[in-house]
């Protein structure tokens, strides 16, 4: 069962990874997205692209991230 859940895990990891790249984002930037945000937000965003068909999609994926960063930071003011 574990085993399952890991190559689910690492084979939507590989997908995410294909898209970003042929988005036109850099490899090493990729890896960096990767780890730093969870990757059901990543893969929301990607089919949001797709979906769209902008004329750059690396730059309008990025701000997409942006955008959805700023809507789910913690407050830390309160």
């Amino acid at each position: 069962m574990r085993i399952e859940k890991k190559e689910r895990y690492w084979i939507r990891i590989k997908r995410v990874q294909a898209d970003l790249l042929k988005f036109g984002i850099s490899a090493g930037s990729v890896r960096k997205l990767i780890s730093s945000y969870p990757l059901s937000v990543l893969e929301r965003l990607i089919k949001a692209t797709e979906k769209r068909q902008p004329r750059e999609p690396a730059t309008y994926f990025l701000n997409g991230l942006k955008k959805s960063r700023m809507q789910h930071r913690l407050d830390h003011d309160r």
